[in-house]
Formats: C-alpha cells, sequence, structure tokens
C-alpha cells in the first residue's frame, strides 16, 4: 500500500510539473506539416506555424496557430504586437533560434538566443505541453522525424 502511495504522489508530482498551455486536441491524427509550417490532419488544415520577422536562422517571434483560431505563442519577446512586429525592434532582444517541425507535426523545437547553451524547448501541438530537451535529443528527433526548418516562413 505505501508503495502505491509513493508512485501516485510521484506521478501527482510529474503531472504538475508539464507546462501545459492550451487543451489536448483530438483531431491531431495521421498529421503532416509542410515546409511552410503548415499542418495538416488527415487531409484538413489544422494548424499554421508562425515565424515573425525570420532573419538567417531566426525568428523573433513564433506562434503556432490552431484552425479554430487558437494562436499559442512559443516565444513572444517583451513589448511585442503581432500586428506590427516590427515595432520596437532591438537588436539585443532575444530571438528563437532554429525553430524546427517533425513532419509528422508530432512536435516543435527551437532554441532561444538567451538560454543556456545546448538547451531546447519543445512544443507538442497535440497535447500543447511545452518541455526542455538536450541537444542530443534534439538530434535524435531531426534523424528520426524528418525535420522540416521553419525559418523560411515570413509573417
Amino acid at each position: 500500500m505505501k508503495k502505491i502511495l509513493i508512485g501516485c504522489c510521484l506521478l501527482l508530482c510529474a503531472a504538475a510539473c508539464m507546462r501545459r498551455v492550451t487543451r489536448f486536441r483530438n483531431n491531431f491524427k495521421d498529421c503532416v506539416a509542410t515546409s511552410d509550417g503548415a499542418i495538416s490532419c488527415q487531409g484538413v488544415p489544422s494548424a499554421q506555424v508562425e515565424c515573425f520577422l525570420p532573419r538567417s536562422n531566426s525568428c523573433r517571434a513564433l506562434a503556432l496557430k490552431y484552425a479554430d483560431g487558437e494562436r499559442v505563442w512559443l516565444y513572444e519577446p517583451m513589448k511585442f504586437d503581432p500586428d506590427n512586429p516590427q515595432a520596437e525592434v532591438n537588436e539585443d532582444d532575444p530571438v528563437v533560434l532554429q525553430p524546427e517541425i517533425a513532419k509528422d507535426a508530432s512536435m516543435v523545437w527551437f532554441r532561444r538566443s538567451n538560454a543556456y547553451p545546448g538547451t531546447w524547448e519543445t512544443f507538442e501541438p497535440l497535447t500543447g505541453v511545452f518541455d526542455q530537451a538536450e541537444a542530443r535529443t534534439i538530434m535524435l528527433m531531426r534523424q528520426r522525424t524528418d525535420a522540416i526548418s521553419l525559418i523560411p516562413l515570413a509573417k
């Protein structure tokens, strides 16, 4: 009985540590991502990755806009205005580096310019969960999922 109680406590602690920013999406099955950031699931447009003010390998802000109109900010700098993304641009502001998406749209990952080296941010469009990963994990995901670069996107 004591082992079950400890196991339940550990499960609750793990669930509390997850950063969920949106609801679970039942319609995210059999998905495909394209090089323009569009995500189609079962042949139906389901989401669009938005890269604001893209540069050679970065975006000033990064969002995922679902087909129902909900926009989830994967990274949004302070004082950022999505209607006027060029307002108050400072070259020293942190940006998103190397944003990519798995070809099956199961994961979006990127680095922040102000993050600890080797630390990556991940986001699962299906579950709405943010997490962090090490460079090795990202390398394995790239090999396993045929990653698509999101840099050519312009918003």
